[in-house]
């Protein structure tokens, strides 16, 4: 280790400090650079998906009423997480928030708001999916449409409340000066960080369960169908049909990339052993995950399905002759 003596008596400077510095700088731009990219594409895909899915959705006559309201919450508090996303980008881009410190705020709210009615969107339609397989004969009376609209009218207004009073009024953030950068961070975190870390992990439990319990409930509903084909025709059962299985191991690992690492950066924020600025880095790369979500979604929950993507096809047909008919006439 190499050791330049300072013209102050008693102070050693050594190269080793600037090599940290030099490679901790390089790691923060480089992750920065990352979640550019990222978050740029995220947006976009989102954009351009949710839109088209929504419209799809309806066009669709296969599935029960009561899924696709479940399916249009998420697919439209992903469109409106996207959108949010313009505040935070121009930080990204300018090195600074610059955009005072109201928007900062709504930034604040709107941000968790969006991230938290996915989440939630998500554990609804799980739920819907978990009944219409565990109690095929009682979905039709347990989850009537009314009942599903006014299940996805109150989480909206629950969760908007929450978010306007904990973290809009009595939780703001603000435009601090962070390494050289005025950046838009939260003042302290106190109870409202547990209380958001709980019932994220409580949340995506559930999910995690539910999906479990309907990956074996599929299989052995596959199974006895291969036997009953079996015993019948006196020749080898038909060959186990995995498509279901393989998307719910999609959608728990999905699940699991985009928002275990949100629950981890919590836990540690909560501890206050990361710097501000790391902080801020590892905040946005979280929050960028949680964005790829929202097309993720759609590529499992619409692409996966023979009848969204044949309704979809359809559409898209239907405007590439439209446009063709406008041009040429």
């Amino acid at each position: 280790m190499e050791t330049t003596p300072s013209t102050d008596e008693g102070i050693i400077v050594t190269s080793n400090t600037t090599e940290d510095n030099v490679e901790k700088e390089l790691t923060s731009t480089t992750l920065l650079i990352l979640v550019k990219v990222m978050a740029v594409l995220a947006i976009f895909l989102c954009v351009l998906l949710n839109p088209l899915m929504l419209v799809t959705l309806r066009r669709v006559t296969s599935i029960q009423p009561t899924t696709k309201i479940f399916m249009a919450s998420l697919t439209l508090s992903d469109l409106c997480n996207s959108l949010c996303w313009i505040l935070p980008l121009t930080e990204l881009f300018a090195g600074s928030w610059l955009l005072g410190d109201f928007l900062c705020v709504v930034y604040s709210v709107t941000i968790y708001l969006f991230n938290g009615l996915g989440i939630y969107s998500l554990l609804l339609l799980t739920v819907d999916r978990y009944i219409a397989i565990s109690r095929p004969l009682r979905y039709p009376s347990i989850m009537t449409v009314f009942r599903s609209k006014t299940i996805v009218f109150s989480t909206w207004a629950a969760v908007s409340i929450i978010c306007i009073l904990g973290l809009g009024i009595h939780g703001k953030k603000v435009v601090s000066l962070v390494s050289k950068h005025n950046l838009c961070l939260r003042e302290s975190y106190e109870w409202r960080q547990y209380l958001s870390v709980t019932l994220l992990v409580f949340t995506i439990l559930s999910i995690l369960i539910m999906y479990a319990h309907i990956a074996v409930i599929a299989r052995n509903q596959a199974r006895r169908i291969a036997a009953e084909n079996q015993a019948g025709n006196g020749q080898g059962g038909q060959r186990i049909n995995t498509r279901s299985t393989t998307t719910i191991i999609i959608i728990t690992g999905t699940l699991i990339i985009t928002w275990i690492p949100s629950v981890i950066r919590l836990v540690i924020d909560s501890q206050n052993q990361w710097e501000p600025y790391d902080s801020y880095l590892a905040m946005m790369f979280t929050n960028v995950l949680l964005l790829c979500n929202g097309w993720l979604n759609v590529m499992i929950y619409y692409l996966r399905n023979r009848d969204l993507r044949q309704a979809m096809h359809a559409l898209l047909s239907d405007w590439h002759r439209s446009l063709q008919q406008r041009f040429l006439h």
